[in-house]
């Protein structure tokens, strides 16, 4: 039976390996749903690494809440990185598509748990207003 666990870390890291991918659904905190841009919205769904660094970018046009999301291989910022760590995903939502240092009135939010490729149930609350 000592098998078993050595077969859980070639398996884990054979995992590492496959398709950069992770998904979910963003929602909205109850008390922002009023300040979703109505028109010309747009999302932008950002995976960092833990020293803030962005390693894949998505981006919904006009989006309908609850909005399930997806990051895969055409959303890295480095083509065939293969993405290992832990990430955080940060939302920031906008009317003036610009992405970067947050708005006076762009709203954001994050995942409030660290990520990892892979993951399909990563769930991102947009809670705060910038400002």
């Amino acid at each position: 039976m000592r098998w078993l666990p050595a077969i859980a870390v070639v398996m884990a890291l054979g995992a590492c390996g496959r398709d950069f991918h992770i998904s979910g659904i963003i929602t909205v905190a109850s008390p922002l749903r009023f300040r979703v841009p109505k028109t010309n919205a747009v999302l932008f769904i950002v995976a960092k690494n833990r020293g803030g660094v962005p390693v894949a970018v998505g981006r919904i046009v006009n989006p309908q809440f609850p909005v399930s999301y997806s990051l895969g291989p055409h959303d890295l910022l480095v083509p065939d990185n293969k993405v290992r760590e832990p990430l955080v995903l940060h939302v920031q939502m906008n009317n003036h598509g610009n992405l970067g240092k947050p708005a006076k009135g762009d709203l954001e939010g994050e995942c409030p748990d660290l990520v990892y490729p892979g993951d399909r149930s990563a769930h991102i609350v947009i809670d705060r207003i910038s400002g």
